[in-house]
């Protein structure tokens, strides 16, 4: 490869994977859409370009010189789908050898049981999987008219510096209002280290016969999410969790679920608005706290659902075609992950 260009790269999995070429050699771009999300990737030389992907020109001069693109850049409607659109279009202009997008297990829906590519895709409500499958659709349209893309469908991507599934969980067990959730928390949860995820892209950006085709990405050992919650909660060394009922945290969740729904608008339309009342004002900034903390200790319905489907992502596909072999299973990645926690302060 030339040069890879990552989108997304200020995120998480493109920062993962950007860091994780950088350091094996590979030519790595990392494409950002603000200056905000480059202090991770800054600690290395790394080559950082402006890339938001409703902007075409910036895509266009991004990817001069680059023969291969990770799509990871994720956001709103508008980034989803007509960004991956955009993307494509100039990937297509600029003839690239390869382009990887990721996409997610999320396009299944809640079907439980074996589930492999062949399974139909199917959104249930979520409007993520709707992005999620709309941008798949975008993906078939440029493999129709010949473009090289491969598509990934990682599980729970997991690791250092995921907010959603590695520190939101700790300081959920951290609080001590945190425990397993009897039969609500015996689905399966398709846990991937990050590292399996980065991969499992490297082995997309090289596998000849791998255009066009959709791949799972999952780690090897699927657990429950009430095994989840005790090896973390063992992991971070405290005592034996216990058996909560969930009955009001599933009341909480519905109640707070108009409350979620406001906080986004309110964000997206006001922030600087809020930002500015925040330090200005010591009774909104701590009103802005605790309505913050309430939200990140209490699971949306979305994901108490999730703690109860039990689905299986099968890798078969990707092992046989990619070579994808998963190196970390949860109680290493657990490690890796509360040693992180301890290192940045999150967790003391």
């Amino acid at each position: 490869m030339q040069k890879v260009l990552v989108t997304g790269a200020g995120g998480f999995l493109g920062g993962w994977v950007v860091e994780s070429f950088l350091l094996a050699g590979i030519p790595v771009r990392a494409g950002i859409r603000s200056w905000n999300s480059a202090v991770r990737l800054a600690r290395h030389a790394t080559e950082i370009v402006p890339c938001d992907v409703l902007l075409p020109e910036q895509i266009d001069a991004a990817l001069d010189g680059c023969d291969a693109v990770v799509h990871c850049a994720v956001g709103n409607e508008h980034v989803t789908v007509t960004g991956t659109r955009n993307l494509l279009a100039a990937a297509s202009q600029h003839r690239l050898d390869r382009i990887v997008h990721l996409s997610s297990v999320a396009v299944y829906g809640k079907a439980p049981g074996i589930i492999d590519e062949a399974c139909p895709r199917r959104s249930k409500g979520s409007h993520y999987a709707e992005l999620k499958i709309a941008a798949e659709k975008v993906c078939e349209e440029f493999i129709d008219r010949g473009t090289p893309v491969v598509v990934l469908r990682p599980s729970i991507i997991y690791g250092p510096f995921s907010e959603a599934w590695t520190v939101s969980f700790a300081k959920r067990l951290a609080s001590g209002k945190w425990g397993t959730m009897g039969r609500r928390g015996e689905g399966n949860c398709n846990l991937v280290y990050v590292t399996d995820v980065v991969q499992a892209i490297y082995r997309a950006l090289l596998a000849e016969n791998a255009a066009g085709e959709f791949f799972n990405v999952n780690g090897d050992d699927v657990i429950t999410w009430n095994e989840y919650f005790s090896r973390f909660n063992t992991a971070l060394g405290r005592e034996p969790l216990p058996a909560i009922n969930t009955w009001p945290i599933a009341v909480k969740a519905q109640l707070l679920s108009p409350v979620r729904t406001s906080a986004k608008y309110a964000l997206a339309r006001f922030g600087r608005v809020a930002m500015r009342l925040h330090a200005q004002s010591s009774l909104a900034a701590k009103y802005m706290k605790a309505t913050e903390s309430l939200l990140k200790l209490t699971p949306t319905n979305e994901q108490l659902k999730l703690y109860g489907v039990r689905a299986k992502y099968v890798i078969d596909k990707a092992k046989d075609e990619l070579g994808y072999a998963p190196r970390v299973g949860s109680k290493q990645g657990l490690e890796f992950c509360v040693a992180w926690l301890h290192q940045q302060g999150i967790l003391y």
